[in-house]
């Protein structure tokens, strides 16, 4: 019985070894068909991969084919375009065929005066301004194409009248606010308006914080307002011109691009010329009104403004005047009398009419130039300034060195003996001059910052007055 049971035990461990030899192959064959499964769709993969590459590129290479065909095809349209107009037209545009020509020609003109019937009814210079630019585009639309030279030729004509209706308007309200220009009261109601627009600014700058603080975090809106509190502060500080300056500025700055550039300098030209004289009017009724120094401030301020607005133009603003001079008329008229032999008919230079004319009227030319008249007005007002700022400032100690070079050019005794050199009296002008400068200095400088928002601007021109002051005084301790 032992020995059969040991038989069955072996006979168990030869079947579970079977066993698991078994599961090994079965595991091995599972993992060589799972590694063949890998292997082939990493193949897979690979080949889908390399069929879209291949695609791309295929689709890439019909694409470029396809655009160079069109290209090409264009190209040949181009020229067989070219080709046919050649040979139906000239390089003017103009048809060979005379009918078709005649029939194309009143058909432009049609539309010539269909759009000339509109425009010289406006009076808008922003309208006439914008149809100039955008007849102008259409023109070199047209120019490009032989086919619509005929219809360019008929926009060119409509640009010509359009030119002319915005400088005949131009010209009309260039009349009307500068060279027939009428002040009023308010219009130079200085310093008084430039006070107004400060206390209005301050209003804008308070307001405006005001409401940044209860916004909080509302950035969007802040900025929004701030930048309508910037514009409504540029037109205030626009508005505080003089009226002819701004009517100026405002004409020459809308034609500057629309018109012929002899035309416009010819129109800057004139309106400068008036614009200066209405300035200078105005301080003289300044003058008469606040005094001297809004006076002067007045003519310096505007002056200023007008020279830096124009520099952006780039013009010259020059030009020759020719006019007949008649002054020798009367010398050439009586010689023409008392010459008894007159030949009245006679073709040649000996005729005893030419004679006249060339004898009794002459040319005389003129030559204009408004920026250097321009400079040399600003140049004067600053000067003005200086002179009468300096004499407000140290009137007393003017008057004292006047007196002593009065005595020293008159030789009316000595220095010594007068009545203004004693003690008392050089004391006193001191300490009066010394008491009154500097508030008086200060109130200058207040009012200086009404008419120029600019710290250098008013540096520069109280430096001169403060050298006047130094000289004068220094003058007067060498006397004394």
């Amino acid at each position: 019985d032992n020995n059969n049971d040991g038989n069955d035990d072996d006979d168990d461990n030869e079947n579970d070894n079977k066993k698991e030899a078994d599961e090994d192959d079965t595991n091995n064959s599972n993992g060589d068909k799972k590694d063949d499964d890998d292997d082939d769709m990493h193949a897979t993969k690979k080949k889908v991969t390399f069929q879209s590459d291949a695609a791309k590129v295929t689709s890439t290479i019909n694409a470029t084919t396809v655009t160079t065909t069109t290209s090409t095809a264009s190209t040949n349209k181009k020229k067989d375009a070219a080709t046919l107009a050649s040979q139906v037209m000239t390089k003017n545009g103009i048809y060979y065929d005379t009918s078709f020509q005649a029939f194309l020609d009143a058909l432009c003109d049609n539309l010539y005066r269909t759009i000339r019937r509109g425009i010289v009814t406006i009076l808008d210079l922003d309208t006439l301004c914008q149809i100039v630019s955008v007849l102008r585009e259409e023109q070199s639309l047209a120019n490009a194409s032989p086919t619509t030279m005929a219809a360019a030729r008929s926009i060119g004509r409509v640009i010509v009248d359009a030119q002319e209706r915005l400088i005949f308007c131009a010209n009309s309200v260039l009349g009307k606010d500068v060279f027939r220009f009428k002040s009023t009261p308010m219009d130079l109601d200085y310093p008084d308006k430039l006070r107004r627009f400060k206390e209005g600014h301050s209003l804008d700058l308070n307001g405006n914080g005001t409401s940044s603080k209860e916004n909080g975090d509302g950035g969007g809106e802040g900025a929004g307002g701030s930048s309508e509190v910037a514009f409504k502060m540029q037109m205030q500080v626009y508005e505080s011109w003089f009226p002819p300056i701004r009517s100026v500025l405002k004409v020459l700055s809308k034609i500057f691009r629309v018109v012929e550039p002899h035309v416009f300098e010819d129109i800057a030209l004139t309106s400068v010329q008036a614009c200066s004289r209405s300035l200078k009017e105005g301080s003289l009724h300044i003058e008469r009104k606040s005094g001297v120094l809004h006076s002067d401030l007045f003519l310096v301020k505007h002056l200023l403004i007008l020279r830096e607005q124009l520099s952006p133009f780039d013009i010259q603003l020059r030009s020759v005047e020719r006019q007949l001079d008649f002054s020798d008329a009367g010398k050439a008229v009586s010689r023409f009398i008392a010459n008894r032999n007159r030949r009245l008919f006679s073709m040649t230079s000996e005729n005893a009419l030419v004679t006249l004319l060339c004898e009794g009227v002459s040319t005389r030319e003129a030559s204009i130039d408004s920026k250097r008249d321009l400079e040399d007005a600003l140049r004067s007002a600053c000067n003005d300034f200086i002179e009468h700022t300096s004499s407000s400032l140290a009137g007393p100690i003017l008057t004292f060195v006047e007196q002593c070079k009065s005595v020293k050019v008159t030789n009316n005794g000595s220095l010594k003996e007068q009545s203004f050199m004693t003690g008392d009296y050089v004391m006193a002008v001191m300490s009066r001059a010394m008491d009154r400068l500097e508030p008086e200095l200060g109130e200058v400088n207040t009012q200086m910052s009404l008419y120029m928002d600019n710290a250098a601007t008013r540096s520069i021109l109280l430096k001169p007055v403060v050298r006047k002051i130094t000289r004068l005084l220094e003058e007067a301790r060498a006397f004394i």
